[in-house]
């Protein structure tokens, strides 16, 4: 999110400065803006810029924010350094230091009874049963349509369908 503020203000701040210097190249003496395209100046200036207002202004967004990109990684990178060396120095400087023997606790012996892992919030898979069910044929009769079950043994709830 600080890359985003920082490329908006600088963003900000070139078209401030191309707005207020007005230069030769995109604006005309009397301040109107010049019209994209290419057109020989054959005496006085040309009313045609290859690089208008507009296509600064894009051009400067991408380029604002690269710079902002740019400079949030080299003080994030600096950051990291400076935390990096800060705990290492940490970790020599309390090396030498004697550790505190935790009182002695009792260990109990637990028995690890291994399970089958499986992702969370997924139920087990169920066996699949042999048979299948078969949608009834339409019959000319209007009505609801049933399942019938083809296999060597009803399933247990055969008796809901």
């Amino acid at each position: 999110m600080e890359i985003l503020w920082l490329a908006i203000i600088f963003y900000s701040i070139g078209l401030g400065l191309i707005l207020h210097f007005r230069p030769s190249l995109m604006f005309h003496e009397n301040g109107t803006w010049k019209e994209f395209g290419y057109q020989r100046a054959e005496g006085a200036e040309s009313r045609h810029t290859l690089f208008p207002v507009w296509l600064f202004a894009i051009a400067w967004a991408f380029v604002s924010y690269v710079i902002a990109a740019v400079i949030v990684w080299i003080i994030g990178s600096q950051t990291g350094t400076v935390v990096a060396a800060s705990t290492a120095s940490y970790a020599l400087y309390h090396q030498n230091e004697p550790s505190q023997a935790p009182s002695e606790v009792k260990e109990e012996e637990e028995e690890v009874i291994e399970t089958e892992r499986r992702p969370r919030g997924r139920p087990p898979k169920a066996k699949a049963r042999e048979g299948y069910y078969v949608l009834e044929p339409a019959s000319e009769e209007k009505g609801l349509r049933r399942y019938v079950y083809y296999g060597s043994s009803p399933p247990p709830d055969a008796a809901a369908f």
